[in-house]
């Protein structure tokens, strides 16, 4: 098992550096009606392409070592796992991508709940 744990950390150091992706444009946990919520959205789309990318390479290789080290390598396990860890990775920014462009349509950011100070 720790040979799976160490292609996990060698993958996502190899891949870590390809993503090459923008920085984030604003402070991307806002959602205050003044920020460029096009922006970011735009950024979290973009992010969410280069993650699938990297789950669709990463797929290939699982293809690749299970035809060099058999189904049941380490190697192969450890790739589908990262594989599947970049895939949903893709999913949580297409949803924060989609709640930005809701935040852009209404043109209204939800206000913070307020506290009763009991008076």
């Amino acid at each position: 098992m720790h040979g799976a744990i160490l292609v996990l950390l060698l993958a996502s150091f190899l891949l870590s550096g390809c993503s090459g992706g923008p920085a984030a444009p604003l402070d991307m946990t806002a959602l205050n009606p003044g920020h460029d919520h096009g922006k970011i959205a735009a950024f979290y789309r973009h992010e969410a392409v280069v993650s699938r990318q990297q789950a669709e390479e990463l797929t290939h290789r699982a293809v690749v070592y299970e035809w060099l080290f058999g189904r049941e390598s380490e190697w192969v396990t450890g790739t589908r796992l990262l594989a599947q860890f970049y895939e949903e990775a893709a999913r949580e920014e297409e949803q924060l991508a989609s709640r930005h462009l809701e935040l852009l349509s209404d043109g209204l950011a939800p206000s913070p709940p307020t506290r009763s100070l009991g008076h």
